[in-house]
């Protein structure tokens, strides 16, 4: 300590938050965040689904680059949706009964 000042105060260096891409996305049928999307890199292909049991939205998604991630994914799968050119199935309730739609 030095005589005759004050003693600086330490102030915590704030760094700005990172911000990580969701896990989670809306589903366009149901309009809840229940919308996953997983990711099979060696074959290409993603599926989408919505675990809403209600909705039970799942798409496949063929010929995904490898550099794709989930946002990416979730992207084209709303594009195709909007357009109608992807197939949709929808598993309503208990697994078996699926309805297609």
């Amino acid at each position: 300590m030095l005589m005759g000042r004050r003693s600086r105060k330490r102030y915590k260096k704030v760094g700005a938050a990172l911000r990580r891409a969701p896990s989670r996305f809306q589903c366009p049928t149901c309009g809840l965040m229940t919308l996953t999307v997983s990711i099979d890199r060696d074959v290409g292909s993603a599926v989408v689904s919505c675990s809403n049991q209600k909705c039970g939205l799942r798409a496949t998604l063929a010929n995904v680059p490898k550099i794709y991630q989930e946002v990416d994914i979730y992207a084209k799968f709303l594009d195709k949706f909007t357009e109608g050119s992807i197939e949709v199935v929808y598993s309503r309730g208990v697994e078996g009964d699926e309805v297609e739609g």
